[in-house]
């Protein structure tokens, strides 16, 4: 006789796969979509986080304060002006130039009896040892101390806003460097009044030097012609 409980149904055993290897692996997927998902957020915090550091470079770059310190000519360390100064190896301009050759005709030819001497040194301190006899001889100090004995100064003619009546500097080359200059003088007697000078006509030539506090364009004079007054 066969025994009841040999008819019941044999339960199935779960074969391997199925639903848990569905769950299983769906399961690491969401957990490697999650790390990628935090590495890319901190990649871009990170980039974020690079740019703002070059951006806040790149203003403080340009905030800066540059301090610009040199020996002037006593041996003295004075501050000097940054945006000018550092300018010292750029090829002079015609504002160089032509500023430098004014300055120079202020120096050279206005004086009076008080300061006659000092106006003079100041002159011929950009010039060259070398070219001061011909600098020197083409200003007439002859003529001027016998003005300085009477009294008399001397002034150049720069009204300012007319061309016309201010020293006029021509750039006739750059290599050698030479400038052409011509401008009207005026006197002024002991009592005050004024009477017309010269016109005075010379050529200057002139070389680059470093530029020094007491020399911002870097230029000094190395030789002149002076044809006298017109």
């Amino acid at each position: 006789m066969t025994d009841a409980r040999d008819l019941s149904p044999t339960p199935k055993t779960p074969a391997p796969g199925g639903d848990d290897a569905f769950i299983l692996a769906w399961g690491r997927q969401n957990a490697a979509l999650a790390i990628y998902r935090w590495l890319l957020l901190l990649l871009m915090l990170v980039t974020l986080t690079l740019l703002g550091l070059v951006g806040f470079l790149a203003w403080r770059n340009e905030q800066k304060t540059v301090w610009c310190f040199v020996k002037d000519s006593l041996g003295n360390v004075v501050q000097a002006d940054p945006d000018r100064f550092l300018r010292a190896g750029e090829p002079r301009t015609e504002v160089d130039i032509k500023g430098f050759t004014r300055r120079w005709v202020l120096d050279s030819h206005a004086w009076t009896p008080l300061d006659v001497k000092d106006k003079l040194n100041l002159a011929l301190r950009v010039v060259e040892p070398k070219a001061r006899e011909v600098v020197k001889r083409g200003l007439r100090l002859a003529e001027r101390k016998a003005l300085v004995d009477r009294g008399v100064s001397g002034r150049v003619l720069d009204v300012e806003g007319d061309p016309s009546r201010q020293p006029q500097v021509l750039i006739q080359s750059r290599k050698p460097l030479s400038v052409l200059v011509t401008f009207d003088t005026t006197r002024i007697l002991p009592d005050g009044q004024e009477e017309p000078g010269r016109r005075i006509l010379f050529t200057l030539f002139l070389k680059e030097v470093p530029r020094t506090p007491d020399n911002m364009a870097g230029l000094t004079i190395v030789d002149g012609t002076f044809p006298g007054a017109l």
